[in-house]
């Protein structure tokens, strides 16, 4: 896909369902940082890659025998990370297909997510513990470093006596980590120093998602009272859209808008933000019902209202290049959320004139002669005429001829949100090859060569036979 040749004023949000992937018992989804991979969460533990082009599974990885929770991509695609109800955090290595750590708490994990520029550390937030930052040692039999985090001591377990969150997510460039509570309240960590920077109360309900924006610092919260909250962050030293937060401003979290459905008062499964970071998209568990809904992140209103089959949604993901959604439903079907591009011919051919109707064309007598008459009375041959033509074009070529230089290492500004130049941004997940089935194993080829012994023994035309 050449994202410069799309068209830059399409609507940023799908129309209809494009595709299904069969996957009876996914729970979760998400996609990879460039958009060529989705990875699936089931409910059996086991995580399966899809590959977006063909829409085929890649790689299966068996968790373990229970149900996963969830899943969260590095940024370069070649580690995913999977936790579980039980409490097991692993991280693996698609490359070589293998488990880079297993890290084991005391509790359900609630959520967990991986650093957004550092592939080697990830925040895990355990139900009944504290929140913790998990840094995975350079060596293969180097032992992971487990920090806990102490966000406030309202939100504190009764039994374990520790502050515990219900989730969680990075900022744009890691530098922070935000986490939600039961309480309703937001606290922002300084991932260096795991210090609490910036707290906020939201509501008296508990915070069950939080998202940053891809484009942006601010972030989007859905809470058990039924209301999505953008908030907009100013933390010290952190860039924004608008300008650069000076060091000696205080840090903030303030919400700018509240979304909500007055009449029906639906809850919501997750809350994202578009590709772009101008609309927030949510999905609804209400029923039967599979629908999504778009809205503008700074009024509030409501855009876009995709409708769906008659099954519960249970989670949704955005493409974060192009104007495609996953959605999950409780069947476990993966259903693709795409917009039907509008073919522009005039963008390859300048001089192409598309018509609405067909009209109708009238040849002209000697338009297949090959020596036309003209008004003064001399002869002109079309076919001598084309091959000049053809020379000269040549010709013209051959003394304008230079060396071309392709840069196709440029990121595009409109689909980069940093300068970063990390060592595995150009992963590409390998490609494994499966031999068919019905060729026979070595065991059969050597009993053959037994019965049929090779020999030096050349045959001729005349049925002759040479030998050394």
């Amino acid at each position: 896909m050449n994202r410069k040749l799309l068209d830059p004023f399409e609507p940023e949000y799908p129309e209809a369902i494009e595709a299904c992937l069969d996957d009876e018992y996914a729970v979760k989804c998400a996609f990879s940082h460039n958009g060529e991979l989705l990875a699936t969460s089931r409910s059996d533990g086991f995580c399966y890659i899809w590959d977006m082009d063909t829409l085929n599974v890649m790689r299966k990885l068996s968790h373990s025998d229970t149900a996963l929770a969830g899943l969260s991509w590095s940024r370069s695609g070649r580690y995913i990370l999977t936790y579980d109800e039980a409490g097991v955090c692993v991280v693996w290595d698609l490359q070589t297909q293998t488990v880079r750590v297993r890290v084991e708490f005391g509790s359900a994990i609630a959520c967990a997510r991986m650093h957004p520029r550092n592939s080697a550390q990830f925040v895990v937030c355990p139900v009944r513990e504290a929140p913790s930052l998990v840094t995975i040692g350079k060596g293969e039999s180097a032992e992971p470093m487990i920090q806990q985090i102490q966000i406030s001591a309202e939100s504190v377990d009764q039994k374990t006596k520790a502050a515990s969150s219900t989730c969680c997510c990075f900022g744009k460039k890691g530098i922070y980590a935000f986490f939600g509570t039961s309480k309703g309240a937001i606290h922002a960590v300084h991932t260096a120093t795991l210090e609490v920077t910036c707290s906020v109360k939201l509501s008296s309900s508990a915070v069950n998602t939080v998202a940053r924006n891809p484009r942006g610092s601010d972030i989007v919260t859905s809470s058990s009272d039924r209301i999505l909250r953008v908030c907009e962050v100013y933390l010290p030293g952190q860039e924004t859209r608008r300008k650069v937060v000076a060091a000696g401003t205080p840090p903030s979290i303030t919400v700018i808008t509240k979304i909500q459905d007055i009449v029906n008062r639906v809850h919501w499964a997750q809350a994202l933000f578009s590709s772009s970071g101008d609309y927030i998209v949510s999905g609804i568990q209400h029923k039967a019902e599979h629908n999504i809904y778009i809205w503008d992140k700074l009024s509030g209103s409501l855009v876009k209202m995709l409708t769906g089959p008659n099954e519960l949604l249970e989670d949704c993901a955005v493409h974060p290049l192009r104007a495609i959604y996953a959605s999950v439903s409780t069947f476990g079907i993966i259903y693709m959320w795409t917009r039907v591009p509008q073919q522009n011919w005039n963008a390859f051919a300048p001089g192409f004139r598309e018509l609405e109707e067909n009209i109708d064309y009238t040849e002209s007598e000697d338009i297949f002669d090959r020596r036309i008459v003209q008004e003064n009375g001399g002869t002109v041959d079309c076919v001598l005429e084309r091959i000049l033509q053809d020379a000269h074009a040549v010709a013209g070529a051959d003394e304008t001829e230079m060396d071309i230089d392709v840069d196709i290492t440029d990121n595009d500004p409109l689909f980069s949100d940093s300068d970063s130049q990390s060592e595995d941004d150009g992963f590409v997940i390998p490609v494994r090859v499966e031999c068919d089935d019905k060729l026979p194993p070595t065991t059969v080829l050597s009993e053959l060569e037994a019965q049929q012994p090779l020999t030096n023994d050349v045959p001729t035309e005349l049925g002759q036979t040479i030998t050394e």
